[in-house]
């Protein structure tokens, strides 16, 4: 069977932006004030978006490379951008001509979270996952490593960075939280203040951090502690206007006014007490990654976006799409998508969302009225790695891992007439769950030792679960062996499916043991229920169809790369995507 004929490609749906940073200045290019993007584009290049104050026109600018950027800062007539999630660039714009220099890059880093000009006019960064500080010479162009922020190999962030006079502070994480000042005088690490601590703010005059939620104030010359008098503003103002009759942060433009960014459009208030006017942002939004699939009763294809919070409609009976503005006030993506009748049911990274949407009502996310968001699950629980699976009760059912610095997770359901949220914090103790499924009776849990901003657990099997709704409770669990890490699960023909290394392990419900091991020898993305009692199994670059009543397989023919979503319309339909912007369908035949 031909690549061709296993499957096609139908459309690039899922369009987006998703704005990292901001800045405004005098561009040198034409001499007019200019209010600058940063955009994210998951799964292509990212690309910085010029807005004219005045006119409101747009120049999209391609990045050399990477998928976009947090950090931004001018310097003189050039813009410096850093950053993420797979090179870690350093990045220089000459305004004046257009033309990027040689990007520049620590080959351990792939993330730079933001920059910060130091009083000796070099800049400086913070990284991932390598924790180190970084020193920019603009005048030479050159990137170097100060080293380490961390004796602790369990720390990977460095975020973000902040100068004072003569020193740099950097906060680290995520294994111990801490504050650390390099000194330009004689390159020495040390620390400020107690674990746990974290820098909000800084400048010339003092420091502003936080500790369990109490605000401590220290001198910048000095580092000792200060006392300031309660209610006395931060370091600096972050800037608000009023937009809609609700306070949303701003940047101060050069020539008056400031701007901002809402969701897909952006704003200006050209005068203060003025209404902020809101636009779309004037460049085309790029195609973008998709990250979960689904679809709805009457066989459309829903998705959301690798990063920027939104999701997309694609319609296979016209080929046409449509995509939303953010779903919630949380930065991240959507991972769970479940349809109860007419309304989707999402799950969201990095706040722990829960999210409700009618597509058949306006939309008004903004007044938190369509799509509605519920109680969430954050901050004990953040990212929704199992996504969400309708359970033995017709409920929405989700999988999570824990808050960042924590080994662990948890499942929470959604009553889809009440809209009631209920959660449990480690089924599976210091596991996060990585996947779920559900049939008439048990939720079925895949989990592992991964965390966020943690590594990797290497000396801890990961483990499969049955958990009971109606005792609230695991009746069986299973620990694999250190080494094989798990990842999808599904049930389909009586039996649940999963990935464990590069096999496929097989369980049966009914005696609450493991039925066969299928050795495809190929790490699974994914699993689909197929149509004559037997499940498709995507792996790296090959599909696979596994017979239920044998546990014989065959290679069907080459896909793409691994394969990372999938959903199956109710007319039996078939899509994917491979951790790119383009939404396939396969025809995998009889």
């Amino acid at each position: 069977m031909t690549a061709e004929a296993l499957y096609s490609i139908v459309a690039e749906p899922c369009r987006n932006f998703c704005i990292l940073g901001t800045t405004a200045f005098i561009d040198p290019f034409d001499n007019r004030e200019k209010f600058v993007l940063s955009n994210f584009s998951a799964g292509s290049v990212g690309n910085l978006v010029f807005i004219d104050k005045t006119t409101g026109e747009g120049e999209s600018i391609p990045l050399p490379g990477d998928s976009g950027a947090w950090a931004l800062q001018r310097v003189g007539e050039h813009l410096l951008v850093g950053t993420c999630p797979d090179y870690g660039y350093l990045h220089s714009l000459n305004l004046r001509t257009r033309r990027w220099a040689k990007p520049l890059r620590i080959e351990s880093e792939t993330y730079i979270w933001n920059f910060a000009l130091g009083m000796d006019g070099m800049v400086y960064a913070g990284t991932y996952p390598g924790c180190l500080l970084l020193r920019y010479d603009p005048a030479a162009h050159t990137l170097t490593s100060l080293g380490r922020v961390s004796d602790n190999p369990e720390n990977m962030y460095s975020r973000n960075v902040f100068a004072i006079p003569n020193r740099m502070l950097i906060n680290v994480c995520c294994n111990e939280r801490f504050v650390s000042v390099w000194s330009m005088a004689d390159g020495t690490f040390t620390r400020l203040g107690e674990y746990g601590e974290a820098v909000i703010e800084a400048d010339a005059t003092r420091i502003c951090t936080e500790l369990e939620g109490t605000r401590r104030f220290y001198s910048s010359s000095t580092l000792e502690m200060i006392d300031i008098e309660e209610g006395t503003a931060l370091v600096t103002q972050v800037e608000m206007t009023v937009l809609d009759g609700k306070r949303i942060a701003a940047l101060r433009l050069p020539g008056g006014g400031m701007a901002g960014v809402k969701g897909q459009d952006y704003f200006i208030q050209y005068a203060e007490g003025e209404e902020p006017i809101c636009r779309p942002i004037p460049t085309p939004a790029p195609p973008t990654r998709i990250h979960t699939l689904t679809s709805d009763p009457n066989g459309v294809v829903w998705g959301s976006s690798g990063f920027g919070q939104t999701i997309f409609r694609y319609d296979p009976r016209d080929g046409s799409y449509w995509n939303s503005a953010a779903v919630c006030e949380s930065g991240g993506e959507v991972y769970g998508m479940a349809f109860v009748g007419q309304e989707l049911f999402m799950a969201s990274y990095a706040g722990g969302d829960h999210v409700v949407y009618r597509p058949d009502e306006p939309w008004n996310q903004f007044d938190n009225l369509n799509p509605k968001t519920l109680q969430p699950v954050g901050p004990s629980l953040i990212r929704p790695l199992g996504k969400s699976v309708i359970g033995p009760d017709g409920a929405v059912w989700t999988g999570w891992s824990a808050a960042y610095a924590v080994y662990g997770g948890g499942i929470s359901r959604v009553d889809p007439a009440t809209k009631e949220v209920s959660s449990w914090l480690n089924p599976v103790p210091g596991q996060q769950v990585c996947g779920l499924a559900a049939d008439g009776r048990y939720l079925y849990l895949t989990t592992n030792g991964a965390g966020n901003g943690l590594a990797y657990k290497e000396d801890e099997g990961c483990c499969f679960a049955v958990w009971d709704p109606d005792s609230a409770a695991v009746v069986h669990l299973h620990r694999f062996e250190p080494g094989p890490i798990t990842g999808f699960v599904l049930y389909a023909h009586g039996l649940v499916w999963m990935r464990i290394g590069k096999d496929i392990a097989v369980f049966d419900p009914v005696r609450m043991a493991f039925a066969a091991s299928v050795p495809l020898n190929d790490a699974c993305g994914c699993l689909v229920k197929y149509n004559d009692a037997s499940v498709l199994a995507f792996g790296e670059s090959s599909l696979f169809r596994i017979y239920a009543d044998s546990m014989q397989f065959a290679r069907l023919g080459d896909i793409p790369s691994q394969v990372t979503t999938t959903t199956v319309t109710p007319e039996g339909s078939i899509y994917f995507n491979q951790n790119g912007t383009q939404l396939f369908r396969l025809h995998a035949g009889g």
